[in-house]
C-alpha cells in the first residue's frame, strides 16, 4: 500500500503533515482523535480543499492540503 503525505490545517497556525494510507477517507480523518488533538481542533469539523467541502467518502490521498473548519451551527 502506498502512503501519501498530506498537510492538514486548522486555524491560522496549526498544521500537521503526515503520510496517510491511500485508502483513508475524509470521514475517517475527521474521526481521528490524534489528528484533531495535534491541531487543537474540535470534533464535528468539516474538511475543505480549494474552497470545496469534501464528502466523507472522498479519499484523503486525492488532495495535497486539507483545511479543517468548524461546522456552522444552525439555530432554529
Amino acid at each position: 500500500m502506498d502512503n501519501t503525505t498530506i498537510t492538514i490545517r486548522y486555524g491560522m497556525s496549526n498544521s500537521v503533515s503526515r503520510a496517510f494510507d491511500e485508502n483513508l477517507t475524509v470521514g475517517a480523518l475527521l474521526r481521528d482523535t490524534s489528528i484533531l488533538g495535534a491541531l487543537s481542533a474540535p470534533e464535528g469539523c468539516v474538511a475543505v480543499s480549494n474552497g470545496q467541502t469534501l464528502c466523507s467518502d472522498a479519499y484523503v490521498a486525492d488532495y495535497s492540503s486539507i483545511t479543517l473548519e468548524r461546522q456552522a451551527s444552525s439555530k432554529a
